[in-house]
């Protein structure tokens, strides 16, 4: 039986409200998903490039605690208007020989004003309240020469933005071992003044200590910091520029040659397989039972000089003004050399000690980019007659030796 009329309208009508339905749906759904593409991205404030903006944040994570994400050692010197963290104003412990502010070194407001931004990361600014915090309770040794001493009075500096430190039994010296205490976190700072970090003395009675020949004893770690150690959480490691000057060298009880000594009869011995021998002698006593150190060892690498057209001695100097690039210069061959013993004792020592007891503190080559960097003739009035008169080798305070505690509490927090 056909429907009537009455029925097929009834139909249409049915069909025509279910259509109707199904087009509003789909407007308020074409609708919604518009309206959170357009709308969203611009709550959010999120650019055009997010995307790819997303994929150079995850290739480029920052360094926080926790995180070892990159090679801090490689990267560049970038501008940095912040900078410094402190002034000679602000800070009492810089050793007026590294005062570059005080006597006027040129054009020091713009070489003061980099941070080091290593490749692939972000290395985060040091925080002094943070490193104090990590360190409580605690002892740091900076065991070395006076490049040593020069990076514990930078870190001082740094944090004296939070606590000023007591010395302890004070010392009217230059090269000597000196010890100070941050009371209200109960942190001690000491630097053991050691050269050759072995056994040393000058060959003869009146000799002049910075010319003349010196006995260097190369299997026997200085007592002067060897029997002082123990008990002290961290040790900061280095030497290696007092290896270029004229010395003997002694092992196993008898002289085995000597570099630069005077004596065209003597066994010539390369200064880099000294500074790989006093390396290996001061592992092993860090190693060793007997002195009692169960600390963790940072093993900072050689710090070029910048000495150009002539020597510290005979009219080298270091005027420049703004940072090298990476790639623009590389290290000099004594100092490559020093560097690559001290990379390879280092590996040795780690792989023969527990996981994290050694760990490499890499300075070389962004501080071979900072010929800037150094006093040169300003770390003294020009009127005044110094022995020192071009320093070349070590650093202005505030300057680009400051980047070492950046990377060393980064270290201390991974």
């Amino acid at each position: 039986m056909k429907p009537n009329s009455s029925s097929r309208s009834q139909v249409v009508r049915r069909a025509a409200s279910t259509t109707g339905l199904l087009f509003v749906l789909l407007l308020v759904v074409f609708t919604a998903s518009n309206y959170s593409s357009l709308n969203t991205d611009r709550l959010l404030d999120v650019p055009p490039n997010a995307a790819s903006h997303a994929k150079t944040t995850t290739s480029s994570p920052s360094l926080v605690e926790g995180s070892a994400a990159c090679d801090v050692a490689n990267g560049e010197w970038v501008p940095d208007p912040a900078a410094p963290s402190y002034t000679n104003a602000t800070c009492p412990f810089i050793d007026s020989r590294q005062d570059c502010m005080k006597y006027g070194k040129p054009g020091i407001d713009s070489i003061l004003r980099w941070r080091w931004q290593p490749h692939g990361c972000d290395l985060p600014r040091f925080n002094p309240a943070t490193f104090l915090r990590l360190v409580r309770h605690k002892s740091m040794a900076f065991v070395g020469d006076s490049v040593a001493r020069n990076h514990m009075q930078s870190l001082m500096c740094l944090l004296s933005k939070v606590e000023y430190p007591q010395k302890i039994q004070p010392k009217d010296c230059i090269h000597c071992t000196r010890t100070y205490h941050y009371r209200e976190h109960n942190f001690t700072v000491t630097v053991f003044w050691t050269p050759f970090l072995v056994r040393w003395n000058l060959t003869r009675a009146g000799a002049q200590q910075f010319m003349d020949p010196h006995n260097v004893y190369l299997d026997e770690a200085d007592p002067e910091w060897a029997r002082a150690v123990a008990g002290y959480d961290y040790v900061v490691l280095n030497g290696a520029k007092w290896f270029t000057r004229p010395a003997v060298f002694h092992e196993r009880g008898r002289i085995l040659g000597c570099s630069d000594c005077g004596d065209p009869n003597a066994t010539y011995v390369p200064p880099h397989r000294a500074v790989r021998a006093s390396f290996r002698t001061a592992f092993r006593a860090l190693r060793d039972e007997a002195t009692g150190f169960r600390g963790k060892v940072f093993v900072r690498t050689v710090a070029p000089p910048h000495y150009e057209n002539g020597k510290w001695y005979d009219g080298g100097n270091c005027l420049r003004m703004r940072p090298s690039r990476s790639g623009e210069t590389g290290l000099p061959e004594t100092e490559a050399a020093f560097h690559a013993a001290q990379v390879e004792e280092f590996r040795a020592a780690a792989s023969a000690a527990a996981p994290g007891r050694f760990v490499l503190l890499d300075v070389s080559e962004m501080m071979q980019m900072r010929g800037d960097g150094h006093p040169g003739p300003y770390g003294h009035w020009p009127h005044e007659k110094v022995g020192f008169g071009i320093d070349c080798v070590h650093w202005c305070l505030p300057g680009p030796i400051d980047a070492w505690s950046d990377l060393l509490l980064h270290l201390i927090a991974n």
